[in-house]
């Protein structure tokens, strides 16, 4: 009955054929029963009893890796925090996660295991992020084989963020912040520069709160053990586009203001790196940063006048040369240089730009709309739907109807497809060096 079901995707006018069959109760049953089929598969895999590559997962970073710690951070400053109202989350959880996007992060793919969350309605089907219905022709058969796959993730649970009360953190804890900058607060403010978020949550701020949590990590091991990481997965998120932002719109400097920072936060992420190896980290993933000029905050707050600025995706070139990709070349020489200085940690440089570059490339491949790449999927109206006085979680702000098919989620964030397809591409390749499931190896 599936493969019935399948034939008529071959066809121009696959979509409405497959949504036709779909509202049939039989075929409904049947495409359930496969569903069903295949979250079994994928639950039995992930608590099967087998060894997992890692018990745990400890992971630093910003908006890109936080999971919850802004929106439970109590600071007067703070007071209304736009990640905490509806629309984010609305795909997967149903209400505001702490997460600044529609559903899940890249870390919750990497972490937890396969599972298929399915729902019908006269018009689509939904599996694990992927809507089959919004991609076109074979495109979601693709999706399904690309994305999700039995055993993908290490089977740990959602990696509880550090300033949740009450939590157990034996299978990891995450210290990302939105807003978090690779460099100081004091610093930045040294500098002239005005932050966004003017809080202490830096990178060398989370270190220190990994350093004090540490005893606790390491009570339930074994008493006098040196080894108290050696099964732990630690992943540097992406640092430097907070700086970035921070500089170019919420301070107003210029490309070339910018451009001395970016060997700065090279050196912090660096540092970073060798003091967690110092603490017993074995496996360490070091994430490179997204490309600025193609973020709809940028094209929209930083818009120029001549064509010749922006690359053949729409995104500004400079911006992307100058920053992104000059930060993500410096940072892959320097995790060159630490594995040879210390070879028995394995470091795995798993990438943001080359991902985006892609979808922005061929989006019809990932089921993205073509026409609204560079658009954000929550806003307020205006350029790239960025109306800065109703930013997405606030009055006067909306959804498009299909997160699915939209990459970027609001004026800085990816949607959860998007990050969906980035954390398969660090877990098996291509966007990491190596692949996370390699890294044990």
């Amino acid at each position: 009955m599936f493969k019935q079901a399948l034939a008529p995707l071959r066809g121009s006018n696959a979509i409405l054929a497959f949504q036709a069959q779909v509202t049939s109760p039989t075929m409904k049953l049947a495409v359930v029963a496969f569903l069903l089929f295949l979250f079994l598969s994928c639950h039995q895999s992930a608590y099967s009893g087998e060894k997992k590559l890692f018990t745990s997962i400890i992971s630093f970073g910003d908006s890109y890796a936080d999971i919850g710690n802004l929106a439970r951070w109590e600071d007067p400053v703070l007071e209304s925090v736009n990640l905490r109202n509806p629309p984010y989350g609305e795909t997967f959880f149903g209400h505001p996660s702490g997460r600044t996007t529609n559903g899940r992060i890249a870390l919750d793919f990497i972490g937890i295991p396969c599972v298929v969350l399915f729902f019908f309605t006269f018009v689509s089907v939904n599996w694990c992020g992927v809507n089959l219905i919004d991609v076109p022709s074979w495109g979601w058969i693709y999706s399904l084989k690309r994305t999700i796959r039995p055993a993908d993730a290490l089977g740990l649970p959602f990696v509880p963020p550090v300033v949740a009360k009450g939590q157990n953190f034996s299978t990891g804890v995450n210290f990302a912040v939105a807003g978090a900058t690779a460099l100081n607060l004091t610093y930045l403010q040294g500098q002239n520069i005005t932050l966004e978020i003017p809080i202490n949550s830096s990178l060398n701020d989370q270190l220190r709160w990994f350093e004090k949590m540490k005893p606790s990590l390491c009570s339930n091991k074994t008493p006098g053990s040196s080894d108290c990481f050696g099964e732990s997965l630690f992943v540097i998120g992406q640092f430097g586009g907070n700086d970035y932002l921070n500089i170019l719109i919420n301070s107003n400097m210029t490309l070339e203001q910018a451009r001395p920072y970016v060997p700065e936060i090279v050196n912090t992420i660096s540092n970073a790196v060798e003091r967690l190896i110092h603490h017993g980290a074995k496996y360490i993933v070091v994430a490179d940063i997204i490309p600025v000029g193609c973020l709809p905050i940028t094209l929209a707050m930083r818009p120029s006048s001549n064509a010749a600025d922006y690359d053949r995706y729409g995104c500004l070139e400079s911006f992307n040369a100058v920053l992104s990709r000059h930060q993500n070349a410096l940072l892959r020489r320097r995790v060159e240089a630490l594995r040879e200085r210390y070879p028995h940690a394995k470091i795995a440089f798993a990438e943001h730009y080359r991902p985006v570059v892609a979808f922005l490339q061929d989006p019809d491949r990932f089921g993205f709309n073509s026409s609204t790449t560079l658009v954000s999927c929550c806003g307020g109206g205006g350029p790239y739907n960025q109306n800065w006085d109703a930013p997405c979680g606030k009055p006067g702000a909306t959804a498009c109807a299909a997160p699915s098919k939209a990459i970027y989620w609001d004026d800085v964030h990816l949607t959860e497809s998007a990050y969906s397809y980035i954390a398969q591409g660090w877990l098996h390749g291509p966007y990491a060096d190596p692949p996370i499931l390699h890294l044990v190896n």
